[in-house]
């Protein structure tokens, strides 16, 4: 237990071990290039066109560095690249890396090799989610459960999955999700939480993850967890921080009701 609640405290908290030492800002780096030196944003845009050459950038930079979720709407924004050339390029990087890992993050020997191919594989998992067809959503949906695979691979699709879902969608996946012994907790808090933020323009999205989380968290018995998310909910929904069914369950936890709206 005490292991589960360390590892998902790390997705809360979007924390990044295992990258490897390499340069940060790849996103801030496009942008420079597009307002200060025209010639070279050209010359890269005429190479991220270019599959070929779009497939070894990711593999060796772009998917080795952290970039957020405006980064990647950055990358698609600057360079106009489709989604019909982009999904490829990373499906084919998923199963390659994948291949070299078998899905799993366990590097005993210290093979370089694997190492990258083990970021490769997360960040390609994340990108998906700029990218995603019905199909790609199912591959998504197909990794978040499946308990063969790395919890971190099965989070990140999970998230992914979530990005690129419709409400009605969301709103299924979002009860699979907590059903899971893996993803469930704060695993799924920390899911519904990065959902709640990249859905900025989709109220009806954000209405059903305060409902589900909300929900949830009337019968959560851990302590830290519940403060922690508490806090989320109450500082997004005013709905929710004067509930009564809140202040039932902050009496329900021994938290002062001022601790829990500040």
């Amino acid at each position: 237990m005490k292991k589960m609640i360390v590892m998902c405290m790390m997705v809360i908290c979007l924390a990044t071990v295992g990258f490897p030492s390499t340069p940060l800002g790849i996103d801030s780096h496009w942008r420079w290039l597009e307002k200060s030196d025209t010639e070279g944003f050209d010359r890269l845009r005429a190479e991220y066109n270019d599959p070929m050459k779009l497939k070894e950038h990711f593999k060796k930079s772009i998917l080795l560095q952290p970039v957020d979720e405006k980064g990647r709407v950055t990358f698609t924004r600057l360079f106009g690249v489709s989604d019909e050339v982009i999904r490829p390029i990373l499906m084919d990087i998923i199963r390659t890396a994948s291949s070299k890992n078998g899905w799993k993050w366990d590097n005993p020997n210290g093979i370089k090799e694997v190492d990258i191919a083990n970021v490769q594989l997360r960040e390609a998992i994340s990108w998906l989610r700029v990218c995603a067809d019905a199909e790609t959503q199912q591959f998504l949906m197909d990794i978040a459960m499946d308990n063969a695979k790395y919890e971190d691979y099965r989070k990140t699709a999970a998230s992914s999955y979530l990005y690129c879902a419709n409400a009605q969608e969301m709103q299924d996946a979002l009860a699979r999700f907590s059903a899971d012994t893996v993803l469930a907790t704060l695993g799924t808090y920390g899911i519904a939480t990065d959902a709640y933020d990249n859905a900025a323009d989709d109220p009806k999205k954000r209405e059903i993850i305060i409902s589900m989380v909300s929900a949830a968290l009337m019968k959560e018995e851990n302590k830290i967890v519940f403060d922690y998310m508490d806090k989320f909910l109450a500082e997004r929904s005013k709905e929710y921080a004067d509930s009564p069914q809140r202040k039932a369950a902050l009496e329900r936890m021994n938290i002062p009701v001022e601790k829990g709206e500040q």
